[in-house]
């Protein structure tokens, strides 16, 4: 498959023009203030001028200046939330160009989303510094990142990962202004992610009012009377008629304040985030869409008769209102009055009830999304990577096959087959000369694979299997845990359940480091016997070269490859990273601890 164009022309082309009109705005908004100010001194020195002299005409044009300059606040709050969206877009495209560059440190990682204990994750760098997620996830709410987080720690399907696979080809290849608006829905809130929770704790809680159908009549009502009296108050009625009904509303607001101020704090301190939920919303809702998995989530959306951006732009004015009770003494007055607290969180309650109780699925829905938008992500800017060819069962065969996490002009591909169920790979091959890097460049691939996502290979057939890995193991102070008990522990999670379908892929490397050689090779050959006796496939990288043996006793069941390398004119070791087949001949070990500085004794120095 020959390789897609480089998406870096496209990138830097937005990221320019989103700067240029971030610039241009700026200048804009510089030139409205000094209009403002220049606004505002006219109409000062004009109608004190026409106070003076009496002035008519002096006065009207002290007045037009004022509405000019109330016209002219309006328009520089607009250029200037353009600016800032100018900017945040300019920011999406800057992200994508360090992407491609492989500089993606001070990018979120996903750290946390996927437990420590998970059997693969922390071995192929899912999440944390320098991680797939790292490089790849554009989801920026909590929904997103744990489902994205969940596709990648639990295989899908192979028929939920071939529906995902035409979703993600559609948004890589065709639909970059759906994504880039995806992402800007809340970095335009000023936000790197937002947290909908507290929205569903608000809507799927109890209610206060909702629910008891006098109490919400009282609270209606109530307010109505009170001005009623008020208005008729020293005319019809006595001076003080409204005092009663009014100390009677300030005992129901106080008798409700505790529930009143947990619904405030759940919904209206969060309301920017109402603003990107909303923005998202209509992002989804407008998305053009052919793939049958986004035509499915775009369906569930359709879940109350209303488009969801729609009721959540109610919910927004409500919470608006309900920012009163950050005014002081006017809030007590107008709370005392009409009993406003009472009758705003009747309303939220009520569409809670309504349409919120959809919340749930139209959270789970952009969770979707940004999960496949983060997928896509790495298709689009990695125009090496393929969608590969997945199966129910048999071998996993890839062409070209390389580390998603390398920069692109410094990946070496190498072609890999493992035959199915019982067989297995045993790698042998120098220090530093790619053994670990191959094993993690298939775990990472598999992975995304069966998430549905591309992978980087000129070509691949994945199978259904159950990653497990035990590659990175630390020993354990806090726990007195010794790196050979670690390692243990590790392995337990490879061989486990490996008699249930799908088939185990494992990847080892360097088995039983924690304990003599002798007892290493044993028990290494113990733990691939054990495996492929239960049709588990896989691929064991290690500098036991007698575990290559298994080749001949196995009946080709398990095949020999290694990597190696070449010592120059000059001493330098070179490294070309490439898979061979059969065991390697050479070790280096000795080499690089001269190098290092460390003599080591010939072997006719040496005493028994």
């Amino acid at each position: 498959m020959s390789e897609r164009a480089s998406p870096e022309p496209e990138h830097s082309r937005r990221r320019d023009a989103f700067a240029a009109e971030a610039e241009r705005l700026d200048g804009l908004a510089t030139r409205i203030s000094f209009a403002r100010l220049a606004l505002f001194l006219v109409a000062g020195t004009m109608l004190a001028a026409a106070f003076a002299e009496r002035s008519l005409a002096m006065g009207s044009v002290g007045l037009a200046s004022i509405a000019i300059f109330a016209a002219a606040i309006v328009w520089h709050a607009r250029v200037f939330a353009a600016k800032e969206r100018a900017e945040v877009r300019r920011e999406i495209h800057d992200r994508h160009l360090r992407r491609i560059a492989g500089h993606t440190s001070e990018l979120p990682n996903g750290a946390g989303a996927i437990p420590d204990a998970h059997p693969y994750a922390g071995d192929i760098d899912l999440v944390g510094p320098g991680s797939l997620f790292e490089r790849y996830a554009v989801a920026h709410t909590v929904a997103g990142t744990e489902t994205l987080a969940r596709w990648l720690a639990a295989p899908a399907t192979i028929e939920i990962a071939r529906a995902r696979q035409a979703a993600v080809v559609e948004l890589a290849d065709r639909r970059l202004d759906t994504r880039e608006a995806l992402e800007a829905a809340v970095l335009d809130s000023g936000s790197e992610q937002i947290d909908a929770r507290p929205f569903v704790e608000f809507c799927e809680g109890p209610k206060v009012m909702a629910g008891k159908p006098a109490l919400a009549l009282l609270v209606t009502l109530l307010p109505i009377v009170t001005i009623a009296l008020l208005a008729l108050s020293g005319s019809v009625l006595p001076a003080g008629a409204w005092v009663p009904v009014a100390i009677v509303q300030g005992l129901v607001a106080r008798q409700l304040e505790r529930r009143v101020a947990r619904a405030y704090a759940l919904v209206v301190s969060r309301r920017r985030f109402v603003e990107s939920y909303r923005a998202i919303l209509e992002v989804a809702e407008d998305m053009p869409a052919e793939a049958a998995a986004l035509l499915a989530l775009k369906e569930r959306l359709n879940v109350t008769g209303a488009r969801p951006s729609v009721e959540l732009a109610r919910l927004e004015l409500w919470a608006s209102l309900f920012e009163v009770r950050a005014q002081g003494l006017v809030h007590v007055v107008i709370n005392v009055l009409l009993l406003w607290d009472a009758n705003v969180l009747l309303r939220l309650e009520q569409w809670a009830l309504r349409a919120g109780t959809k919340t749930r699925a139209w959270l789970e829905t952009i969770g979707e999304l940004e999960a496949l938008a983060s997928l896509a992500t790495m298709r689009a800017i990695d125009p090496g990577s393929s969608m590969p060819e997945l199966a129910d069962e048999g071998e996993l065969r890839a062409d070209a096959l390389a580390h998603p996490l390398l920069p692109v002009a410094s990946r070496v591909a190498n072609d890999v087959t493992i035959e199915g169920p019982g067989t297995a790979l045993v790698v042998t091959g120098s220090n530093m000369a790619g053994k670990s890097t191959l094993l993690r460049a298939i775990g990472v691939n598999v992975v995304l694979a069966l998430a549905g996502g591309p992978v980087s290979a000129r070509s691949m057939r994945v199978p259904a299997v159950r990653l497990r890995a035990s590659m990175r193991i630390a020993d354990s102070l806090q726990h007195g845990a010794s790196y050979f008990q670690a390692e243990l522990a590790r392995l337990r999670t490879v061989i486990e359940d490996a008699d249930e379908s799908p088939p185990i892929l494992f990847l080892l490397d360097e088995l039983l480091r924690g304990t003599n050689a002798r007892a290493r090779h044993r028990g290494a050959r113990a733990v691939v016997l054990h495996l492929l006796a239960r049709r588990a496939m896989g691929i064991v990288a290690t500098h036991d070269i007698a575990l290559s043996e298994l080749e001949q006793e196995l009946d080709g069941r398990v095949k020999n490859f290694h990597f190696t390398d070449v010592l120059a004119a000059d001493g330098e070791m070179i490294f070309d990273y490439r898979l061979r087949p059969g065991v390697v001949k050479t070790s280096n070990a000795l080499r690089l601890l001269a190098m290092a500085g460390v003599e080591v004794e010939p072997d006719d120095k040496l005493k028994d």
